[in-house]
């Protein structure tokens, strides 16, 4: 089978994951002993095409590979059963894949532009976790209630004005709380920001971050006990109804913090009381305000790959596979964004996905074409009024005496 396909599509997504830099980066002695045909990095590109396009199921991918002579050509293989991408998968240590997700996560942030959302604040972290259901009779192995199963992805991703790109990743079964993966994915870092929500409050892990210059923005719990040591002017014009320093817990259970933090009452989009707290004095009230917004950003994040990519319903049912499938999504998700940030695309990433489908076996200058395309047809659009050469018209004609038509507002632009 020829395989001249150095130019396609799917080469270039994969630039920076070719074969000799996987097993530069997994570094597993006979990773792939006694293996003919499924070596770990074709089941890795399958896997990886497998999110591009969606695919249903280990089966619907065996189909795939024995019908689509492009994806025979890029791997070199006439086809494989279901059966052997089964065990494939669950053979197959996550520990290499999380490797790569962080080796991908190394090379985004060496390209990406750190445009600061408020001052130089230097890197905005933001965490939160999201918990993916499944079946406690199929998945015992993750149950975490009484009859529900499923494994939560405990997450860190830096914000700039441009773009949400994950950071640091732990996935764990759902049992395990936010909180008990503070000291995994906050780092101490004088350089970074971390803004979390109230699942990860823990007021023995806040002192320590205080004596450690970790800088944090989180949301308090209502039944917080609060000691108010002074209180500075409010600024309602900027949705600030209080700022003040303060200590949380309580002395009499051993819950009270040795370390100050400052209390901010402010609003959400929706006109919501919100109180934050944070270990930053010295940045203003409304920037504090501004930046805890952006938690939504995360959100969004997850919802992102929960639609375009395939972690909601699993191909097998053993920790392995449901652990592989996931870190393949996220090792696709930041394939996605090189490549993005390398042909310098600006345009939103779920475009730039659509192209990608249509283009994977193609060549690159399909592709490209593909994705800087210009509308067919040109829409007017919105068109600036020329309020300037309306005025001169108007004055010329009050000058010569036209003006009985001005009393008709219906030729009033304004109207």
């Amino acid at each position: 089978m020829d395989k001249d396909n150095t130019k396609t599509t799917i080469n270039e997504l994969l630039k920076e994951l070719d074969e000799q830099t996987f097993k530069n980066i997994v570094n597993v002695i006979d990773l792939d002993k006694y293996v003919k045909k499924l070596t770990a990095y074709k089941f890795l590109e399958l896997l990886i095409f497998a999110q591009i396009n969606e695919v249903e199921s280990l089966a619907h991918l065996s189909k795939q590979s024995k019908d689509v002579e492009e994806l025979q050509l890029q791997l070199d293989l006439d086809g494989i059963s279901d059966s052997q991408l089964s065990r494939k998968q669950s053979n197959l240590s996550p520990k290499l894949f999380e490797k790569i997700f962080h080796h991908l996560v190394f090379k985004i942030q060496a390209q990406m532009k750190q445009t600061p959302i408020v001052r130089d604040i230097g890197r905005l972290h933001v965490i939160d976790s999201s918990t993916m259901s499944m079946s406690i009779t199929q998945y015992p192995w993750a149950t975490f209630r009484k009859t529900k199963a499923g494994v939560r992805l405990h997450l860190r991703v830096v914000v700039t004005k441009d773009l949400t790109v994950p950071d640091k990743a732990v996935l764990l079964p759902a049992k395990q709380a936010d909180r008990t993966q503070m000291d995994e994915l906050i780092d101490i870092d004088p350089q970074a920001l971390y803004l979390f929500d109230r699942g990860y409050t823990d007021y023995k892990q806040f002192d320590k971050y205080c004596r450690e210059g970790v800088r944090f923005i989180t949301r308090l719990k209502k039944n917080a006990d609060i000691e108010v040591l002074t209180e500075q002017a409010p600024d309602p014009e900027n949705l600030i109804y209080q700022d003040s320093e303060v200590y949380l817990g309580n002395a009499q259970n051993g819950t009270k913090m040795q370390h100050p933090l400052r209390l901010i009452k402010t609003e959400d989009r929706e006109g919501n009381q919100v109180i934050i707290v944070t270990s930053c004095f010295e940045i203003s009230a409304k920037e504090i305000g501004d930046l805890y917004r952006y938690r939504w950003k995360i959100e969004t994040f997850f919802k992102w790959v929960k639609q375009h990519l395939k972690i909601k319903s699993f191909f097998g049912k053993s920790e392995n596979a449901v652990y592989n499938q996931i870190w393949i999504a996220l090792i696709t998700y930041c394939l996605e964004v090189l490549l993005q940030l390398r042909v310098n695309h600006l345009g939103p990433l779920l475009e730039f996905k659509r192209s990608l489908e249509t283009a994977l076996f193609k060549g690159f200058d399909v592709f490209i074409r593909s994705l800087f395309r210009k509308p067919s047809k040109k829409s007017n659009g919105r068109k600036k009024y020329d309020w300037e050469k309306e005025f001169a018209v108007i004055e010329r004609q009050f000058e010569e005496g036209e003006v009985s038509h001005l009393d008709d507002v219906t030729i009033d632009p304004l109207f």
